[in-house]
């Protein structure tokens, strides 16, 4: 028999407070508040960036303030993301033990896009799972995921590309041309699509939003009863609006000034950008930010601290991380204690041959 979840159409004006909500509903499903819940939602016009990015090197903050596109920074990691009310958000919220997970994070996500390729099936457009957290139409990107973990609850949400507008996008949006050249695409439009384009026609959200529904209900085997949010989750997310979401200290924190030196390195899976101080060929101190799948959220900072001191050697540094991984139970998806090594050292070889 299969389990019955709550279903949230449940959308705000305001950006902060839509990501206010879906916090609230992870605290309450760790706190025995909130149910597993499928939220359906949408956004104003925002630029959404991941909690690991810095949005100087993402955001053309002139082009934001021109197309009226607010800056949103979102619990999750990951790149940043154009969204519209012609974008469909999805917000899967659960206890660990109420489904039958993969044991490896990134296999996770394989498992949350067969719903959403469902969908998009159903609306005559062939979706393809990318690893590690994207679905691609005929060879081009129309949705990408994440994930936040809060001890045995998790969030995994994702962005659908219905009927986005794709000219605003390349303008609000600095494409790393590193990644861009990696993948072949010579720019933002050739890279993403949307289900309007690919089905020739305006598709109606709130239709769209049934078909997304039943695709979540075959893969996950759950039934989706509507509900609506808790005094208590309501009351949460606006003590998150508060404290966190709508503070320029939470949405532009990823800006302080850079360190001595600067690299940007592609890992196989993610963008890794470090800025690096050091004397005596150990590190002083250290930055790093990015658009790379890590969890818990505030790894990266114990990744910071942990290499303090440490002699700028790509194998020590390489065993070192592991040791932090271990210790501090550090997990990422598509990136690997060598890359970050190897973006450290990237930024360390610029400063010799300066």
């Amino acid at each position: 028999m299969n389990k019955a979840w709550r279903l949230l159409d449940y959308s705000f004006n305001d950006p902060f407070m839509n990501l206010a909500l879906e916090e609230s509903i992870l605290r309450g499903r760790v706190e025995g508040e909130s149910p597993d819940t499928l939220r359906l939602w949408q956004h104003p016009r925002v630029v959404s960036i991941g909690c690991f990015l810095n949005p100087d090197d993402e955001v053309n903050l002139d082009a934001c303030t021109q197309f009226g596109a607010t800056v949103i920074r979102r619990l999750s990691p990951g790149g940043a993301l154009y969204v519209d009310e012609g974008s469909l958000q999805y917000s899967l919220t659960f206890n660990k033990d109420s489904l039958s997970l993969p044991e490896r994070i990134e296999d996770s996500y394989g498992l949350f896009s067969r719903g959403v390729i469902e969908a998009l099936n159903s609306m005559g457009a062939r979706g393809k799972f990318r690893p590690i957290n994207d679905v691609f139409v005929s060879g081009k990107k129309i949705s990408g995921a994440s994930q936040s973990r809060m001890y045995d609850s998790i969030l995994h949400h994702g962005t659908l590309s219905v009927n986005t507008r794709l000219e605003i996008l390349e303008e609000v949006l600095k494409p790393s041309e590193l990644k861009l050249k990696v993948q072949g695409f010579p720019g933002l439009k050739e890279r993403i699509t949307t289900l309007s384009r690919e089905t020739g026609g305006d598709v109606a959200i709130t239709g769209f939003k049934g078909q997304l529904m039943k695709g979540f209900e075959k893969t996950l085997d759950v039934t989706f009863v509507p509900g609506e949010p808790s005094a208590w989750e309501m009351e949460t997310a606006k003590e998150l609006y508060e404290e966190k979401y709508r503070k320029l200290e939470w949405i532009f924190s990823g800006t302080a000034s850079r360190l001595d030196v600067f690299s940007t390195f592609k890992a196989a899976k993610g963008t890794i950008n470090v800025s690096l101080s050091f004397s005596c060929d150990r590190i002083d101190d250290l930055k790093i930010s990015g658009a790379f799948i890590l969890h818990p959220e505030n790894g990266v900072q114990e990744l910071e601290q942990g290499l303090r001191g440490e002699l700028l050697d790509e194998k020590r540094l390489q065993n070192r991380i592991r040791e932090l991984f271990s210790v501090k139970g550090i997990q990422t998806a598509g990136i690997s204690a060598e890359d970050f090594a190897r973006a450290i050292m990237l930024a360390f070889s610029a400063a010799q041959s300066v």
